[in-house]
């Protein structure tokens, strides 16, 4: 067995803020790390520090600059123990998209739609919540009860498979 830990997070930022008031959850963004220190995290999101344009495949670094400049960030993190062969799919994945960053978008036009409901999927087009469940379900982890890109990151906290380790300052956190 091995562990996949689930963090969902509210960075501060002026998006998080509007992604936070407009569905009404303590958080506004959704990473998955492979370590139990929560060092490195893979999610979509900003590329670049100060603009949200070039949005995309996402490795954060919690001593980077993104996290040294939102160090107020709070998180809730969840610990999920997983089959080996789950978590090695869930690797190849996320390593396949790290070799080919380029090709992943965040999807802001899916991050509109979806919040009316209307369900559109573009390739290789993520936002955070929709990329971690669709990793999940990929790989035989978890399946929601809805299809992957009308996922939330509130929707993290409902789920029966991982326990909670982790409320607070995400850079207090080990």
């Amino acid at each position: 067995m091995s562990k996949i830990y689930i963090i969902l997070m509210h960075t501060k930022t002026i998006p998080a803020k509007l992604i936070k008031w407009v569905t009404h959850s303590n958080y506004s963004h959704v990473a998955l790390s492979f370590e139990k220190e929560c060092n490195t995290l893979y999610s979509f999101g900003r590329r670049n520090l100060h603009s949200i344009i070039n949005s995309g495949f996402t490795i954060e670094k919690k001593k980077g600059p993104f996290f040294q400049t939102f160090n107020k960030t709070t998180c809730k993190i969840y610990e999920v123990e997983i089959e080996e062969e789950k978590y090695q799919r869930i690797k190849k994945i996320i390593l396949e998209m790290q070799r080919h960053k380029e090709r992943y978008k965040y999807d802001f036009i899916g991050l509109v739609l979806r919040y009316f409901k209307i369900p559109i999927r573009l390739k290789n087009h993520y936002v955070c919540s929709y990329f971690l469940a669709n990793l999940l379900e990929e790989s035989g982890v978890y399946t929601f009860a809805k299809k992957s890109y009308f996922v939330r990151p509130k929707d993290f906290e409902n789920i029966a498979i991982g326990n909670e380790i982790y409320q607070g300052e995400y850079q207090k956190y080990k």
